[in-house]
């Protein structure tokens, strides 16, 4: 969270951020987060990925895969932010996982315009009963806490829905649905 805890593409929908705070008539960003990985896909380097610190050898496996490609590598980590985010310091490592557990940061790599599902996310794929709802993920963080009341369920849905959207585009490009 480089931006001081305002409001930017990498920014998730709704939180409440320094420049888009949550309010009775906004609550909090209005935009999607910017699919930064997917973004770099696009640009055809050789290797492209998400990672989470919370799984550190499939990190590890990666990092090690970027430096070894004949060119630019990019690896998307997840990065959760005490301060911005608002939770408690001891539970970053515990944020990082639930991110993949709710395919709100789901693991998947892109070999020569290749994409693949990570070991860590491809337990959704195989039991998604197992996947949790991205509800979990918000209520960890202050930075969402103006959506946990009866007038705004609609926007936690809207998060659901939007996640499961992204989640089956990875599992689609990466040959794992029709």
């Amino acid at each position: 969270m480089n931006t001081g805890i305002q409001r930017s593409g990498g920014t998730p929908h709704a939180a409440s951020t320094t420049t888009s705070p949550a309010g009775k008539v906004i609550p909090g960003k209005l935009g999607w987060k910017k699919p930064i990985a997917r973004i770099m896909v696009e640009h055809n380097p050789p290797y492209v990925a998400t990672a989470s610190p919370a799984y550190w050898r499939d990190l590890m496996t990666k990092v090690k895969k970027g430096l070894e490609v004949d060119g630019p590598a990019f690896i998307h980590i997840i990065s959760p932010c005490p301060r911005g985010w608002r939770y408690p310091m001891n539970m970053t490592i515990e944020l990082a996982r639930i991110a993949v557990e709710t395919c709100i940061f789901p693991l998947w790599e892109c070999e020569g315009g290749e994409y693949s599902v990570s070991s860590p996310s491809m337990r959704y794929v195989r039991r998604p009963d197992m996947t949790k709802p991205v509800k979990e993920y918000l209520k960890l963080q202050g930075r969402f806490r103006h959506l946990f009341n009866p007038e705004r369920t609609d926007i936690i849905e809207r998060i659901q829905k939007h996640a499961d959207r992204e989640w089956k585009l990875i599992l689609k490009r990466a040959g794992l649905t029709a």
